[in-house]
């Protein structure tokens, strides 16, 4: 009873704490007035070390049980991408060039599998080439709670300290919205019902942002938890159900819009297919 109690008082600190991130992210510098639509892509980061076994059994068929048991076998702190994931990050950079540009802001979960994949497709240094013949495109970078892997128990899904993020990745990234331990992360796994609510909090701060086109790079599991599952999110696209979630490294690109009013409006993507 005593460890059922502890992990309640634990599992609700960890909500509170994402609450507080949440509020903490409404009054940042970069917010203006709620708009009604505007154009993000979503990217799930490339393979990582605690992908290859899990996602080769899930494609086979596997239950979800089986999946999460080959991830915890094969665990690792904050998972770093795979010479595989690597490669399919850096080719990302010219396959997806048509769809970056304009690029205003890239979000990034603060998992360094997803952080490490965010620069390799779109370069802090050298930028976006700009196809017209432009000056490149350098567009603002952010960290944020937000839109991490589901969380808890593995720990592929806990982050790194602030400070080490910071001297691990580009000097553009802002991770101010970020806490310097990871205060979220517990032994329990989080519900998926609460990541996808993390997800569609994410959805209504990206709303929330001046930038009009937005790079989001996240997870497999937060983007289809918060796409598929939650009830204030409506995707509209041609996708068969068994094709709703994201390869490694697929980008997907949307027109978001929110119907409503109030705090906790509907939120609509519409898929934008090439044509």
């Amino acid at each position: 009873m005593h460890k059922t109690l502890l992990g309640s008082i634990v599992l609700f600190s960890s909500r509170i704490n994402i609450i507080k991130s949440t509020r903490l992210l409404s009054s940042t510098v970069g917010m203006t007035k709620t708009v009604k639509s505007k154009r993000v892509l979503f990217v799930r980061h490339g393979q990582a070390e605690h992908n290859p076994r899990a996602e080769a059994a899930r494609e086979e068929g596997c239950s979800y049980e089986r999946f999460l048991e080959l991830m915890k076998e094969d665990d690792v702190l904050d998972a770093k991408l795979t010479k595989l994931g690597k490669n399919q990050a850096m080719n990302g950079q010219s396959q997806y060039e048509t769809y970056l540009q304009g690029l205003q802001l890239v979000v990034s979960s603060p998992l360094s599998r997803a952080l490490k994949t965010a620069d390799l497709i779109a370069c802090p240094s050298n930028g976006i080439r700009n196809i017209h013949g432009g000056e490149n495109y350098f567009p603002a970078r952010l960290c944020v709670e937000q839109f991490r892997e589901i969380n808890g128990w593995l720990l592929n899904a806990q982050r790194r300290q602030r400070q080490e993020l910071q001297n691990l990745f580009h000097d553009s990234w802002n991770f101010g919205l970020i806490s310097e331990n990871d205060e979220t992360w517990t032994e329990e796994l989080e519900s998926q019902s609460n990541c996808a609510e993390r997800g569609y909090l994410g959805l209504l701060f990206l709303m929330k942002r001046r930038e009009d086109k937005i790079l989001v790079v996240a997870h497999g599991g937060i983007l289809k938890f918060c796409m598929v599952d939650h009830p204030l999110v409506q995707v509209i696209d041609k996708r068969p159900d068994d094709a709703k979630r994201f390869a490694n490294c697929e980008l997907r690109e949307y027109s978001v819009e929110m119907q409503g009013d109030g705090d906790r409006p509907l939120v609509v993507l519409t898929e934008i297919m090439e044509k």
